[in-house]
């Protein structure tokens, strides 16, 4: 910087902070009357005259987050169009009755908008971040998107391409690889359907199919919208004008029931995975879900800290006095608009696992059988920080929103949630462990398995 730049920079610094610059002292009483107090907004529900629920939280944030659950997830699958579901993921921005492919990614991009797909085994989600400012034009493009799609053959042709990609990143993570394969030994019917299309079924999903799926599931009575930062009524009025779904007829309802089994994988890797669950509770029990909750708190719920150990919880504790070697163990809690799974999850050297298993299936069983009042109480305070961390992004907090008003209509806020936990008795975790404990559970493992137990073993 140059001498003349340099006092221009600095005779202007000096000007900005002069004190004669200043306004005169104000009374608290004034300045307090200048400042608009934004007052807390709690969550507002409805369900508009098409039938499409809609949920909102006004937070203020100048980021609104918008997303529309729609009941269309791989449970609702069927034989003929396994798969569907991921490549739908993928065909969000493709071309509209309103717009080109092109046109739709230009238009998020002038906003500085982002839209994405997810999906859970229940439902398919649409996911719209964007500037207050701009949401508006925001909704107009997601109503389009999920309204009127027209899957040209050649753009699903070649959205169908991104899908080895996908299938390759899953075989990468054992982890996810586990989870499928548990989801097949625990379920009979949808949610033993996959996320991930298989790979015989690339390509072969066509327009036509992804048009059926689309009229059979993506009704108004299956659709939630959720909003955070944005008024109900402008979410409402966004919605009600905008997003035109019609009544289907689905083909498959997606029914599953729990049907304990077992999937071994074979696979040269350097640790062994498995997981061992019976079945746990619907996202619909709400008492039952936090029950759940509790225990998984007092049996572990693994690392807490990046590169630290799992072995002080209940279920590490076990899990230590069996080996000297690196392992992992954490209670496992998955819940569904129909039922769930609980359990434990265990990562371990091949040579360890036989006791390992073992020894964390067992001290499930004791600590289930002699839950204490103190015991309950602090797992309870673990559960209630556990879920207000998770309400504490804006992602959690409306993916949070999201779960509730899609499956019980309605959207608990954090006070709710805490008196329900405060309303939990040692009674109600003790009734829930020893129904788990008692069934017949289900497991999956994957790596070398030569000294992984059968799950037969475990009973």
């Amino acid at each position: 910087m140059n001498a003349n730049r340099f006092r221009q920079v600095w005779n202007t610094k000096k000007n900005f902070f002069s004190t004669n610059k200043l306004r005169p002292a104000q009374s608290a009483s004034q300045a307090e009357a200048d400042v608009d107090i934004l007052t807390r907004q709690d969550a507002q529900v409805s369900q508009i005259s098409s039938g499409i629920t809609v949920a909102s939280v006004e937070n203020y944030s100048p980021i609104t987050r918008v997303s529309a659950v729609v009941k269309a997830g791989p449970r609702y699958e069927n034989p003929q169009n396994t798969g569907i579901v991921h490549l739908l993921r993928h065909c969000a921005v493709l071309s509209t009755k309103n717009h080109t492919a092109f046109a739709l990614t230009r238009n998020l991009e002038m906003m500085g908008a982002k839209l994405n797909v997810t999906s859970t085994r229940d439902n398919l989600i649409y996911n719209l971040k964007c500037s207050r400012d701009n949401i508006d034009d925001g909704l107009a493009i997601l109503a389009d998107v999920i309204s009127n799609p027209t899957f040209k053959p050649w753009e699903v042709e070649e959205a169908s391409h991104m899908l080895p990609t996908d299938l390759a990143l899953h075989q990468s993570r054992p982890e996810s690889v586990l989870f499928e394969a548990l989801h097949k030994a625990a379920f009979r019917g949808g949610l033993a359907n996959s996320l991930y299309s298989e790979t015989f079924m690339i390509g072969k999903h066509n327009s036509e199919m992804l048009h059926n799926f689309v009229n059979s599931h993506f009704t108004p009575s299956k659709t939630a919208v959720v909003g955070l930062g944005i008024s109900h009524e402008d979410l409402e009025k966004s919605v009600g004008g905008l997003l035109h779904l019609h009544g289907g007829s689905p083909g498959n309802d997606g029914a599953s029931k729990f049907a304990p089994g077992e999937i071994r994988i074979e696979a040269d890797l350097p640790l062994v995975y498995a997981a061992v669950v019976a079945e746990g509770a619907s996202a619909s029990n709400i008492k039952d879900v936090l029950s759940f909750g509790v225990l998984q708190c007092i049996l572990g719920l693994g690392n807490h800290i990046e590169l630290g150990t799992s072995k002080f919880s209940a279920l590490g504790e076990a899990a230590a006095k069996t080996t000297t070697n690196p392992f992992y163990v954490s209670g496992l809690n998955v819940n569904y608009s129909d039922t769930g799974l609980f359990g434990a999850y265990i990562v371990g050297q091949p040579q360890d696992m036989k006791s390992l298993v073992k020894a964390v299936v067992t001290q499930m069983k004791e600590v289930s059988k002699s839950i204490t009042d103190s015991a309950v109480e602090t797992a309870k305070h673990k559960l209630k920080a556990k879920l207000l961390l998770e309400a504490d992004t804006s992602d959690g907090a409306i993916a949070a929103m999201a779960l509730d008003a899609s499956v019980n209509g309605k959207v608990r806020d954090d006070k709710e949630l805490e008196r329900a936990i405060d309303e939990l008795k040692a009674a109600d975790i003790k009734a829930i462990a020893g129904k788990v404990m008692k069934a017949k559970p289900a497991m999956a493992s994957l790596g070398r398995l030569h000294n992984t137990p059968h799950v037969d073993e475990l009973l």
